[in-house]
């Protein structure tokens, strides 16, 4: 299989909004191919950007404490050093250009999709890392300038936000907008079934249903789920829900259809029930994983049910009979 070749100037101008669609689909695929290595090699970049935006060439100004200093560790002073003083000797060292930059980078996003059958991990400008799940999408600023950190996301996604009192990190969705402070927390969005999901796992979210304006305040180990458009708090009682960023995922409880929704998400499959009633699976507990693939899963599902199916591999479609 020939590998994707991606180089570090594409990367710059993908976190600059200025890949075609076609070289953002190689990102992607890069990214599918060795989610680790690659993932890693991302976020170096990204650093590597937001320091050539954002920092002056006066070497004890890049050195202050703070985002600059944890985004240098790691050997990466001498390069964004270099990169920062050429884009300064290009533009003459004005501090007028690179406030006006700075501005436009705080409202240009970044989009990044993770592949199907794949999470991966996206270190943000401020310290935040985010789980982003397979088929996910997540948009972000190169740099968070103002009185929040907002981003948005479609799909699933696990934050761990670095703590910050005066900017609240802010993740939209089309239902809701989950804010917080500093916390780690999961969020499931998907406007095509109108489901919307926040489970708490630490630290305190406040939940605002940008359809009616309610607002619910959690605290830790609970969910809040959208119900006939309201939100409903609960008690999280069960975390198998979210052990994906463990490539693990869990069945328990599901409907066959909540079930082949799952896997349509995670595997990048199509999945059609041609009998006249769907599966029923009589295990309340089933988990498999990722990395074994769809044929696993539904030979797993098999013996808590009593289907048959046939993969289409060239079309990517799953009958169930």
């Amino acid at each position: 299989m020939k590998k994707t070749e991606i180089t570090d100037a594409l990367l710059f101008r993908f976190f600059a909004g200025q890949t075609s669609n076609e070289e953002t689909d190689r990102i992607s695929a890069w990214l599918g191919e060795n989610p680790g290595e690659h993932q890693e090699h991302l976020n170096r970049v990204h650093d590597l950007f937001v320091l050539s935006v954002m920092s002056e060439p006066d070497p004890e100004s890049v050195s202050r404490p703070g985002l600059m200093s944890r985004l240098l560790r790691g050997g990466l002073l001498r390069r964004a050093a270099a990169i920062a003083a050429a884009l300064f000797v290009a533009f003459g060292g004005s501090y007028l250009f690179y406030a006006q930059r700075v501005a436009r980078l705080s409202e240009r996003l970044t989009s990044i999709e993770a592949p199907a059958g794949q999470h991966i991990r996206i270190a943000l400008n401020d310290g935040t890392t985010v789980e982003l799940n397979a088929r996910s999408r997540i948009s972000y600023p190169a740099a968070f300038t103002g009185k929040e950190r907002r981003v948005r996301l479609e799909g699933e996604a696990r934050f761990d936000v670095e703590h910050d009192a005066g900017r609240p990190f802010v993740v939209e969705t089309f239902a809701c907008d989950v804010e917080v402070l500093g916390t780690e927390f999961n969020v499931r969005a998907d406007e095509a079934s109108r489901s919307f999901s926040t489970a708490l796992f630490q630290g305190r979210v406040s939940v605002h249903n940008r359809m009616n304006g309610e607002h619910l305040l959690m605290e830790p180990n609970t969910v809040v789920d959208l119900r006939n458009g309201h939100l409903c708090l609960d008690e999280l009682t069960s975390h198998d829900d979210y052990l994906w960023t463990e490539g693990i995922v869990s069945f328990g409880g599901n409907t066959f259809a909540e079930i082949a929704s799952k896997l349509e998400t995670y595997f990048g499959v199509r999945i059609d029930v041609e009998r006249p009633e769907p599966p029923v699976i009589r295990y309340k507990q089933l988990k498999v994983r990722i990395s074994e693939g769809v044929d696993h899963a539904l030979r797993v599902l098999q013996h808590a049910s009593d289907f048959t199916y046939e993969y289409d591999n060239d079309a990517n479609r799953i009958v169930i009979r």
